[in-house]
């Protein structure tokens, strides 16, 4: 047999009948009729914030505040003694006046921070009590014997001078807040004051008023 006659043969009853080789459609299903399409809620965006980083940014910003015045008022406060460090390095070590010029400008600098009542008083063993309080413990009663050489009219020995100048940037490097002299800081070290001179009058008065009542009596 002649193989295109049974390739017609196969193939033509497949044709001859093409209802058979498609399927039917099925009928739609009415209760899918009333559904619709799944919506989806909207992205959520950055804006507008929350409050929670309100809070935040303004606690940072609040922060960057308050150290940036806290800077500013460091560089304000230490300025003084900056500018005496420069003038310090520029005095004369081996000059006759170096100790009075170094007390002078330690006392200049105390004055720069507090009032000129409060420390143009100090003078002696007062001025370095209240010198060393702001001095290493280890350079404690060192400074005082040096500045009481500008009275002398021997200068100092160029160990001395050195001593005193490291002694000085010793004490302008301090970054203690200075404050006011305690008003019993001499009379706790024993020495003179002032208030007990006026003291010593108040107690002398009343003897004085006691040995003249007798003489008005008579």
């Amino acid at each position: 047999m002649d193989p295109a006659t049974v390739n017609s043969e196969i193939v033509t009853p497949v044709i001859a009948n093409p209802q058979a080789a498609v399927p039917m459609a099925t009928a739609p299903n009415p209760a899918l009729a009333d559904l619709q399409d799944i919506i989806h809620p909207d992205p959520i965006g950055a804006w507008p914030w929350a409050i929670g980083y309100w809070l935040v940014l303004a606690l940072v910003i609040a922060l960057i505040t308050l150290l940036v015045i806290w800077l500013r008022k460091r560089v304000r406060d230490l300025a003084p003694k900056k500018a005496a460090k420069q003038l310090l390095n520029q005095l004369d070590r081996q000059a006759p006046s170096y100790v009075s010029d170094v007390n002078s400008l330690l006392k200049r600098t105390a004055m720069s921070y507090l009032s000129r009542d409060a420390i143009a008083s100090l003078d002696g063993e007062a001025w370095a009590t209240w010198l060393d309080s702001y001095l290493p413990a280890a350079k404690h009663q060192r400074l005082g014997p040096l500045l009481a050489k500008r009275h002398q009219a021997t200068p100092l020995t160029l160990a001395e001078a050195n001593e005193l100048h490291e002694l000085a940037q010793a004490w302008l490097a301090s970054k203690a807040k200075l404050s006011a002299p305690l008003p019993n800081l001499v009379q706790a070290k024993g020495y003179v004051q002032a208030s007990g001179d006026a003291q010593a009058k108040s107690q002398a008065q009343p003897q004085q008023t006691d040995t003249e009542k007798p003489e008005a009596q008579c």
